[in-house]
């Protein structure tokens, strides 16, 4: 008989005796606890607030309030604090929302019709929702984590994890406003190639026993008696929280000293010695450019201005594209969120493909443009 994945084991219920109820069977249980729909919100806003402050506000107050300081020193524990905050409400958000909605999501029909499209075209998907949906390379963690509990092969999750972080519509304006829509169309179009490439090349070797993600069911979707049943919105929201509370749980730790490692390059790196490095040269350099971004986590949006000078100085395209990608799509904290969920094989070949692409695509651009 087909298995359909909907209750866990405990929770089946097998069929009544005539004379008395097993103990297996527990009609008169309730099925899933729930939120107040004003409760679920009120929650997700808060969490969406508490970033937008620690990202956008909260930063500049903490330098501004250590003036005996060095400069350095208040750079780095205002980037630390903000983006500590910033990052673990993101974080939950993000995961309360893809666990929300993957509540309605049923693994065996995903499974069943990920199987009938081609590959190729299975990641481009995978890649473009990614492009739709702009999270940082830490926050995108979660949503992967979500498409391989519902069932998507985790090659195909993977395209999306290389192009959310590297590649949206927004970045793309926003740099095009400042070195132009040629490296702008360029960086897009690398970017989802990379994406894609990413995800085909580590299907040939990746299985689902590399991650420490099973498919589950997060509800109980059939009653005592074996009927099925739709859950409200209240117990979805109740389920999401849960397991976005436990992720923050089990993975704050590696966000702070993620964040502390990137708080560190931030205020004591000096501007210039990164110039010198990425400026070593076609081939050199671009490997420097991208050893030195992975370290240092930001958005796209965030290092635009980075490229911006780096641009006006003359640096060579190709070098920009592995700066600007490296630091995008790759960083510590993803690493050590990723660890959560990768077994240490598939977290190696995930970060050393994607490095390998990125140097690639840097050196092809710097001997076919020069110092264009």
């Amino acid at each position: 008989m087909k298995e359909l994945n909907l209750i866990p084991v405990e929770s089946a219920c097998c069929t009544p005796s005539k004379d008395a109820e097993p103990a297996c069977c527990t009609p008169s249980a309730p099925l899933n606890a729930s939120l107040s729909t004003f409760k679920a919100l009120a929650l997700f806003a808060a969490l969406i607030f508490t970033f937008l402050i620690s990202d956008y506000w909260l930063g500049g107050k903490i330098s501004n309030a250590l003036p005996s300081m060095s400069i350095h020193l208040r750079d780095g524990i205002s980037f630390f604090i903000s983006h500590s905050m910033g990052l673990i409400a993101l974080l939950a958000a993000i995961t309360y929302l893809a666990v929300f909605a993957r509540t309605f999501i049923d693994a065996e029909k995903v499974r069943s019709k990920l199987g009938k499209v081609n590959s190729s075209s299975a990641h481009g998907l995978a890649a473009a929702i990614g492009v739709a949906t702009p999270f940082c390379s830490c926050s995108a963690v979660p949503v992967f984590t979500g498409f391989v509990r519902s069932g998507v092969p985790v090659s195909q999750a993977i395209s999306f994890l290389v192009a959310s972080p590297l590649v949206n519509e927004v970045a793309v304006v926003l740099l095009a406003t400042s070195v132009g829509w040629a490296i702008a169309g360029l960086y897009a179009a690398t970017g989802f190639a990379l994406a894609i490439a990413s995800g085909l090349l580590l299907r040939r070797i990746v299985n689902p026993s590399w991650t420490e993600v099973e498919p589950k069911q997060l509800l109980n979707l059939m009653d005592s008696n074996g009927s099925r049943v739709v859950p409200t919105f209240g117990e979805r929201a109740h389920a999401a929280w849960a397991e976005a509370t436990e992720t923050v749980k089990t993975t704050f730790p590696y966000i702070l000293i993620g964040v502390g490692f990137g708080a560190a390059i931030h205020g004591w790196m000096p501007t210039s010695l990164v110039h010198q490095i990425v400026a070593w040269g076609p081939v050199f350099g671009v490997i420097a450019a991208a050893v030195i971004g992975i370290p240092l986590y930001s958005g796209i949006a965030t290092v635009i201005p980075v490229i911006t000078a780096l641009h006006e100085k003359g640096m060579p395209m190709g070098t920009l594209l592995a700066f600007s990608m490296s630091v995008t799509a790759l960083s510590l904290p993803e690493a050590l969120l990723l660890k959560s969920v990768m077994k240490p094989k598939l977290l190696v070949a995930y970060f050393s493909t994607v490095a390998i692409g990125i140097i690639t695509i840097g050196i092809f651009f710097n001997l076919i443009l020069g110092n264009a």
